[in-house]
């Protein structure tokens, strides 16, 4: 495989816009996340504005914004065409500018850690470990009862997951791709068929799970971004789901592991090769890896994830990090102390926050405290960061050995109630 197709090219840049303007205008985050791009798609300035639903009207700035993100991704400037994403309009252009430079210059991807939460990471990948990756897999999925005709993906293709299985694989395949919410509407709706591969995250596969969604006979499912609880596959199988595939990785090395086996042993990817309980080698470079995770090894190829060594919870597919979100927290004038954990419920997981107050807030109601502290946070962090569930307490709970422990928060703490956002 040398080359995209121009629809996925076009995805891939639908998906980089909506995603910077999502930032630049958290307000209207939504109305881009679940907007279709097209070849016609126009990119405009307010006076060039036609009122035509295919514009998307942006300031000089936004555009700027906008196209940096689509030169990052695929690199136009090592090609130096990059200039020419201020000069054209359509994504149809742009992604010609995306062919040239990829002919002309580096065929290599920048993938970001997740930009919503903390300092995004810039992680390069080489084009031919992409691509040798996404063959795996297809071959991988070429040897189950019913083969893939077609993918139901749910992960933005502008993330490594995304792009190699909702770009690269059905590339290599030849199949069709359904995304954003024509996938999530035909999951939901029930009214996926035999041969279809979703393409999915922990926290969607709960909500599915939670909603005894039925599935057709002969429907897979890939996973990565964290695991599945065993209990929310087991749900998931016995509603129909023939077989879901877990793929361990990061942006930084891409895949590592692939099981299918509920709750079993990753098996490490033929790319790589175990050199301690640390560290993996990558073969074709000879260049050595460190793991993403503390791992418990099997034996050399099979291996689980103990926990992450950054530290970070998986929100709905982002990785988010409690102790940056509780030390925002604890810099309000009106707290003393904060803990922040992951909060896991019906409808997904989300964050929650346990506040002890300080002296300014003497008298003060829970609910006026929780208020301004939350507002604060708006400004100052990603949504997906802001804890969902707030409690305030006399002092951080402990056990018999004085030792922090968690927190139910719908219980009253010390007499302080409860408020939920």
């Amino acid at each position: 495989m040398k080359c995209l197709s121009q629809d996925s090219i076009i995805a891939i840049i639908g998906a980089l816009i909506a995603d910077e303007l999502a930032t630049l205008r958290p307000s209207d985050e939504q109305l881009w996340k679940g907007r279709q791009w097209h070849p016609d798609t126009m990119i405009t300035t307010r006076s060039r504005a036609r009122g035509e639903s295919n514009e998307v009207e942006v300031d000089s700035f936004e555009w700027i914004s906008i196209a940096s993100r689509v030169v990052e991704f695929f690199q136009l400037d090592s090609s130096g065409v990059e200039d020419y994403l201020l000069r054209v309009s359509s994504l149809a252009q742009w992604a010609e500018v995306v062919t040239a430079s990829r002919t002309q210059g580096s065929k290599d991807i920048t993938f970001s850690t997740s930009g919503s939460t903390g300092k995004a990471k810039k992680c390069v990948q080489r084009w031919d470990n992409l691509v040798l990756e996404a063959e795996y897999f297809a071959h991988y999925f070429a040897n189950i009862d019913v083969p893939v005709t077609r993918v139901i993906s749910a992960v933005p293709p502008h993330h490594i997951y995304g792009f190699i299985f909702s770009v690269l694989l059905p590339e290599i395949l030849d199949v069709p791709v359904m995304r954003g919410l024509k996938a999530f509407s035909l999951t939901q709706r029930q009214a996926l068929s035999g041969g279809d591969l979703i393409v999915g995250f922990p926290g969607w596969y709960q909500q599915l799970a939670q909603a005894q969604t039925e599935f057709a006979e002969g429907v897979n499912a890939v996973c990565s971004s964290g695991p599945v609880a065993v209990e929310v596959l087991q749900r998931l199988q016995q509603h129909g789901l023939t077989e879901v595939i877990e793929v361990y990785g990061s942006s930084e090395t891409s895949g590592l592991g692939v099981r299918g086996e509920r709750g079993g042993w990753y098996e490490l990817l033929p790319r790589w090769q175990k050199e301690d309980a640390e560290h993996l080698t990558d073969i074709a470079m000879q260049a050595a890896v460190a793991l993403p995770d503390e791992v418990d090894w099997l034996d050399e190829s099979h291996f689980r994830p103990l926990a992450r060594i950054d530290h970070a919870v998986q929100v709905n597919g982002y990785n988010v990090y409690p102790k940056r979100v509780a030390a925002a927290i604890a810099e309000h004038r009106l707290v003393k102390t904060a803990r922040v954990r992951l909060h896991e419920h019906d409808s997904g997981t989300s964050l929650k926050a346990l506040m002890v107050p300080s002296q300014d807030a003497d008298a003060m109601p829970v609910d006026e405290i929780i208020a301004q502290v939350r507002e604060e946070l708006m400004n100052q962090l990603a949504r997906i960061e802001v804890p969902r569930t707030f409690t305030v307490a006399s002092h951080v709970p402990l056990n018999d050995m004085g030792k922090e422990t968690d927190w139910d928060p719908n219980a009253d703490l010390i007499g302080y109630p409860v408020n939920e956002g």
